[in-house]
């Protein structure tokens, strides 16, 4: 946890939730979403979190919740195998979202009430930190306000807006 995030006012504080991926047989334990990325999740998130991951019951499973508060001009991106790559950061207040071009219907959709009236702009396509091309999508966040897209018995993947 980054006791210094938790004392700075100006970081846009959210709530990043995974679908739940560990699947435990007693001592043993797989990771669908670290074999998918090739690392631990909370390890790429640490410097950004400022409470520790914990689970919640959703609709069609469980999701882990990662509490983080991203200064301005932070954020982080994770290359996907095959997909491209999914990340997020904050632009003087504005959370983009990063996410793979095939993943821009759905999250269009989460979003079209926000592109409707301007809150969000995308998606705008840019080449990929890791090759390919990836879809941004500008969002600017009200206390409070929660955006998921559902996927289906895994769960959701979603950002939650801090008060």
């Amino acid at each position: 946890m980054n006791a210094a995030l938790r004392a700075d006012p100006a970081a846009m504080r959210v709530n990043l939730t995974v679908p739940t991926t560990t699947v435990r047989l007693g001592p043993i334990a797989f990771d669908g979403l670290k074999a998918l990325l090739g690392v631990d999740l909370a390890d790429v998130l640490s410097s950004l979190m400022i409470g520790p991951k914990y689970q919640r019951p959703v609709l069609g499973g469980f999701v882990d919740v990662y509490p983080l508060a991203i200064p301005d001009g932070e954020g982080m991106s994770i290359p996907i195998k095959i997909l491209g790559e999914i990340g997020f950061y904050n632009l003087h207040s504005v959370l983009v979202l990063v996410v793979p071009v095939a993943a821009i219907d759905v999250v269009t959709a989460q979003l079209a009430a926000e592109i409707a009236v301007g809150e969000a702009a995308g998606p705008r396509l840019r080449p990929g930190s890791s090759g390919g091309t990836v879809a941004e999508y500008a969002v600017r966040l009200k206390a409070g306000m929660r955006k998921a897209v559902p996927l289906g018995s895994f769960g959701e993947l979603g950002v939650e807006a801090g008060d």
